[in-house]
This record gives C-alpha cells, sequence and structure tokens, in this order.
C-alpha cells in the first residue's frame, strides 16, 4: 500500500530531528546538567517503584512526570545512561515538532509548501539546538503540550467536548513551564472573541477551575525547596530591563548559553540569530501599522504578533539574563509568519532562495553544537572519579554546589549519596540518610567539581582526576554548614 504524503512528511520530520542532533549525541561533550540528573533520577526511581511525584523533586512546579514516563522506556531499552535520557527528551521534542507543523498547515491558506519549510527552519535553528534534548522539568512538555493545543483550538473538527481537552492541556502547559502562557493568551482570546460562543468558554474554563482547585490543596504538602527567581523592576531597573530585550531575543535565538552565562556564538549561530530577531520585529511593526490603520482581516495575525510581545515582555521579571524564557518564542514566531503570509502573499520564486540560505546556515549552526559544553566535566573522567571513591568505601558525600550535587547521585548511578548544603534539599531523604551515616561514623568525603573553590579550607585533601576531595570532613565544617534537614522522609 502506497504511503500517503502527508504521512511521508512526518516520517521525514522524525528523521530530520534525529539525524539534526546525532551530533550532539556521539559528542565527548555529552553531560547532563544539575537539574536533568534530577528528573533522570525521578525516572529511575519511578521505574523502581521507589518514589513517584507529578513534580520536580524539592518543587510544587516544574510538572516532570511526563518527562519522567518516556524516560523509563529508554532506561530499559539502553539502561541508566545520559544517552536514554536525551533520546526520551528528543522524542518528546519530536512529537511537539509534528504537532507544531499539522498546526502551521492548518493556519496555512497560501502556498502548500510553507508549513514544511517553516518546520525545518525551525528544526534547524541553534535556538532549540541544545533544548531540544534537555530534560529540565516541564519545558518540552509544555512546548509538546502547547503545538497539541494550538492544532486542537483551531481545528474545524473539533467538537463542544474539545473544549474540555483544551482547558485540561492549560492546566498541564501552566504546571509544566508556564511560560507558554503568555504566548497562548492572546490566541485563545481572539477565538473567542470571534467564536462568540459562551458554552465552550464555559466548557473551556471548568476543568481549569476544578484543577487548580485540586492543586491547590495538593500543593500545600509539597516542599519548596526551588524557586523562581523573578523580581517587580521599578524606575531604573525598569528601563534597563526594557532596554535589554534585544540582547535577550538575540542571546536567546544563538542558542549558545548555560542558565546566565552566554557564550560568544560562532557565526552560523549569530547569523540565525540576527535572521529571527529581524523577523520578530517586522512582525510586531506589520501588526502596530495594521491596527493603527484599522486594516480589516488582519485580527488573527494581530493576535498572534501580540503573542511575540507578551513572550518579549514577561523577560522583564527576570533578574538575569535566561535566555531559556524566551524558548516559546520560535514556535509562535512561525505560526505568524503563516499568518502573515495568508495576509501578504509571496511567491515561492522569491521566498525560496530566503528559506534556502537560513536552512544551509541553521543546518551548520545546528551541527557546530557537538562541541557545546557548559562545564568542565566530562562524564567519563566523573565516573572513574566516583568509581574509584566507591572502591575506597566511600558512598556519602557532601558538596557545595547544588547542582554537583546531582550529578554526583546520576553518575554514580546512587551508589555515592550526596547532599547539597540548603535545607531542606530536593530531596530530603537522601539527605537524612547521609547525615545520618555521617553522625555514626560512616566514611564520608567532601567533593568539588574541577577550577570550582572547594568553599572550606581542609587539612587533608587529595584529588581525583581533578576532582578535590576531602575524605572523612571534620564535624566543624559540617555541621555548622550542612544542617540536618527538619523534613522526614
Amino acid at each position: 500500500m502506497p504511503v500517503a504524503p502527508n504521512k511521508s512528511i512526518i516520517y521525514i520530520l522524525v528523521l530530520v530531528c534525529i539525524i539534526s542532533r546525532i551530533p550532539q549525541l556521539v559528542s565527548d561533550n555529552l553531560l547532563l546538567d544539575g537539574d536533568e540528573c534530577v528528573v533522570a533520577i525521578m525516572a529511575k526511581h519511578m521505574l523502581q517503584g521507589k518514589a513517584i511525584t507529578p513534580y520536580f523533586y524539592g518543587q510544587s512546579y516544574g510538572f516532570s512526570l511526563i518527562e519522567c514516563l518516556l524516560i523509563v522506556p529508554f532506561y530499559l531499552l539502553l539502561g541508566f545512561s545520559t544517552v536514554a535520557v536525551k533520546l526520551a527528551m528528543l522524542a518528546l521534542w519530536t512529537t511537539g515538532v509534528i504537532l507544531l507543523y499539522k498546526a502551521l498547515e492548518l493556519f496555512n491558506k497560501g502556498n502548500s509548501k510553507l508549513p514544511i519549510l517553516l518546520i525545518l527552519v525551525f528544526i534547524w535553528s541553534p535556538a532549540w539546538a541544545v533544548w531540544s534534548m534537555k530534560a529540565r522539568g516541564g519545558y518540552l512538555t509544555s512546548f509538546a503540550t502547547t503545538s497539541a493545543l494550538l492544532f486542537l483550538l483551531f481545528n474545524p473538527k473539533k467538537t463542544p467536548s474539545s473544549y474540555l481537552l483544551i482547558g485540561l492541556l492549560c492546566c498541564l502547559i501552566f504546571e509544566s513551564q508556564p511560560l507558554w502562557i503568555p504566548g497562548l493568551l492572546p490566541l485563545l482570546a481572539g477565538h473567542f472573541l470571534i467564536e462568540k460562543k459562551i458554552s465552550n468558554l464555559i466548557r473551556f474554563l471548568a476543568p481549569i477551575v476544578v484543577i487548580f482547585t485540586g492543586l491547590h490543596f495538593y500543593k500545600q504538602s509539597l516542599p519548596s525547596f526551588g524557586q523562581i527567581p523573578f523580581f517587580m523592576p521599578t524606575g531604573a531597573e525598569l528601563s534597563s530591563a526594557i532596554t535589554r530585550l534585544p540582547n535577550f531575543l538575540y542571546y536567546s535565538l544563538h542558542g549558545n548559553y548555560f542558565f546566565n552565562e552566554i557564550q560568544q556564538p560562532n557565526f552560523f549561530c549569530a547569523f540565525i540569530a540576527v535572521v529571527w530577531s529581524l523577523v520578530v520585529v517586522l512582525i510586531l511593526l506589520i501588526a502596530a501599522y495594521n491596527i493603527i490603520r484599522r486594516k480589516a482581516g488582519t485580527a488573527i495575525f494581530n493576535y498572534s504578533a501580540l503573542s511575540l510581545l507578551l513572550c518579549l515582555g514577561y523577560t522583564i521579571f527576570s533578574v538575569y539574563y535566561q535566555p531559556r524564557y524566551l524558548l516559546p518564542l520560535s514556535g509562535y514566531t512561525l505560526l505568524s509568519l503563516i499568518l502573515l503570509f495568508n495576509l501578504r502573499p509571496v511567491r515561492m520564486g522569491i521566498l525560496a532562495p530566503a528559506f534556502v540560505t537560513t536552512m544551509v546556515a541553521g543546518i551548520v549552526s545546528v551541527i557546530t553544537f557537538y562541541d557545546f559544553q557548559f562545564s568542565t566535566i566530562r562524564e567519563k573522567k566523573l565516573t572513574d572519579a566516583l568509581h574509584k571513591l566507591s572502591d575506597q568505601g566511600i558512598h556519602y558525600a557532601f558538596s557545595n554546589d547544588n547542582l554537583f550535587t546531582w550529578q554526583v547521585l546520576f553518575y554514580s548511578n546512587e551508589d555515592i549519596l550526596c547532599r547539597e548544603r540548603l535545607i531542606p534539599g530536593r530531596y530530603p531523604a537522601y539527605q537524612r540518610k547521609i547525615d545520618s551515616a555521617y553522625s555514626h561514623g560512616a566514611k564520608t568525603a567532601y567533593i568539588a567539581y574541577p577550577l570550582y573553590p572547594p568553599a572550606f579550607e581542609f587539612k587533608t585533601y587529595f584529588f581525583i582526576n581533578e576532582y578535590l576531595v576531602a575524605p572523612d570532613p571534620p564535624a566543624r565544617i559540617i555541621l555548622p554548614n550542612f544542617p540536618a534537614s527538619p523534613i522526614r522522609p
């Protein structure tokens, strides 16, 4: 039986998503950061029946259940490994890409090739080069579910009961990573204003009210180890937050960053970032012109442009540059472009060279991420050092860095339990176990990763593969700096 053209495109997209990330997957620099290790261990605990929680350990936000559920079958196939986690996240991102493509098809009223060309540009954009495989407590879940929501919301075949699912998806997006919600609000509002059916609006709101009421009571018992560092800028702070928007946008689109550490992009990443930035600015300017001139038939496009503006706007509440906060922007930009081309058709003869140039530069930019690194840690050296510690009978450790703590846990396969300084910690059960072992005289160690200051002065210490290890750290250092967790496991 011949394969339908539409199915062929889906297969091609899946293949391109996988091929585009192979350079990173085979790189010696492939590594899970500390937060990814938290999700990875959560999935392991789920597989073992040890602990199941819908949220990122130590938080009442960051719905990670879907990511963990996807990692489990990859553990069964590939074992407890970095590659298993990365492939599971790539599968989730690929699902989101396909759903986004299907949504673009729904919106497209012009050239039938536009959705596939735009989604290919998206796949090969450096903004998602690293984040397409990051297990970071809800980012990829929100991306995939937002794509699903857009496909469902604007699908002409949806039924009244579909609005219940749309409301449910909104809850899931918000609980996973609310950064996608501001971009959705204008599209949702625009849809209901145009549709003018109160019954559908009620169906949409009903699951939201019920779910959030239930979650309010459920979260009362959850820890609050992790907090989002947002602030309310005023005066000079507000002015500074607004004027940094162009840089915030550029950093997010070239993709070379880790938290608020911005790295210098190569020519191709910089080129793509500039192109995407200009497209965003152009969309905003055209929407402003439409509104000022009261152009008829531009409402949906204007709503989509407002999505971009809101995505940019919420960054003013970020204390530092955190380029990952603008990950939702690129998907909403594709949607705006489709709507723009519906209003102002452009011949493919003109568009094709622009798409080809952008895509070629994008392909090169994504491939160059094969050597992307965010720390001096290398998996082989770390696992080797941890094995040597284990061979010396050390199975309990202390670390001054919250992220490195979880890398020790993951890359030792939890053979070495490590705790951070902050309490109650992301997983209080381990903190209490380590504290108990220390108080009963078990062999312990303080460990710090390369180039990171140990924070304390130890009389006795040595190095294993550049990792500073202070065996049996004294109580005068441990007790005041690693206080006992007040929460029972």
